[in-house]
């Protein structure tokens, strides 16, 4: 399936395709090899690339290339890789944290379809960047969480706070407020400017959706990446002491789409069920792990030493078309 020197092993996870002949044109033999790695990740949400001798953000971004019909350059979230359009740094997120379960702009009017991961340089210890397939998340979800989040979706609310997030002018790629207003508009998205100059946005998404590939139902949103729930206790009193209980001030919160609490117990009770899905596999340099993201999330583990990992993401889809 996958040609001759070149090994497949889907008896671990995420599947593992290994290089075992030096010299293999990673870009041809992941293009002539797309259908194949297309279908892989139907069934499985993912597929880690080993061996292709696949060093720099340049080498990187032609393979993510040719796995895609166009790479996504306008991402606001995360900074550039330097001289790369397309490419860009993973999140600059503590090393001693967790970065938490999510799926890409989930809570967005559009999102990748695939998103692509190459170490650099693997940590000393720790990092690892686990997965949880959303099929298995919602197949788990007690009835009546599932009724509630399928009927009411979940409302985020974001604030643009210097210091304590991305600004509104990078996340939009512009300084004209003209422009983001307009954006927001055509997305559907609310915004408002408070009278500190900071952009607030709201906007209400599905929290799961029927993939458009296999048909079925996945718990897919970015809800730990907003609910206050999920900060560490010493920063959520912080949040507190400057918002007071009006966690709709805070840099990012999630509620159901009624405006409605998703109450902590609730959060508790998915990051216990997130955590006892995860899948994890050890980075080693020069891998690529090519994602489906709308079936499975993913996170970071705290690490130790130097960590470098870049990201690409392409196959832009708009909630438009797949709900």
């Amino acid at each position: 399936m996958f040609g001759p020197g070149v090994s497949f092993n889907d008896e671990i996870y995420p599947p593992l395709l290994r290089c075992e002949t030096p010299g293999i044109d990673a870009v041809e033999w992941a293009a002539q090899h797309r259908p194949a790695i297309d279908a892989t990740l139907l069934t499985h949400g993912a597929v880690v690339l080993r061996g292709f001798g696949i060093a720099d953000a340049d080498a990187f971004e032609a393979v993510a290339s040719s796995l895609v019909n166009a790479l996504y350059g306008d991402y606001g979230d995360l900074p550039h890789e330097k001289d790369a359009d397309r490419v860009y740094k993973s999140t600059p997120y503590p090393a001693q944290q967790s970065i938490l379960f999510h799926h890409e702009s989930s809570h967005m009017p559009q999102w990748p379809s695939r998103q692509f991961f190459c170490c650099v340089q693997p940590s000393a210890s720790g990092g690892a960047t686990p997965i949880v397939d959303g099929r298995k998340v919602w197949e788990a979800l007690p009835d009546e969480l599932r009724d509630r989040f399928q009927t009411l979706g979940i409302r985020y609310v974001r604030n643009f706070i210097p210091g304590l997030d991305v600004g509104w002018e990078q996340m939009f790629n512009t300084g004209d407020r003209a422009e983001v207003e307009e954006r927001c508009r055509a997305q559907g998205v609310e915004c408002e400017w408070l009278p500190d100059g900071v952009l607030r946005t709201v906007q209400k998404a599905p929290a799961v959706l029927r993939h458009p590939g296999t048909g079925e139902q996945v718990f897919f949103n970015q809800l730990f990446l907003h609910h206050t729930a999920c900060l560490e206790p010493s920063v959520r009193e912080v949040m507190r002491s400057l918002f007071g209980d009006d966690e709709t001030a805070y840099p990012r919160s999630a509620a159901f789409g009624d405006g409605s609490p998703i109450d902590d117990a609730t959060i508790t009770l998915l990051r216990s069920l997130y955590d006892s899905l995860a899948q994890r596999f050890p980075w080693e340099r020069g891998d690529v792990a090519v994602i489906d993201n709308m079936l499975v999330s993913h996170g970071r583990d705290p690490f130790e030493g130097e960590r470098k990992i870049i990201v690409a993401m392409g196959d832009m889809v708009s909630r438009a078309a797949v709900s």
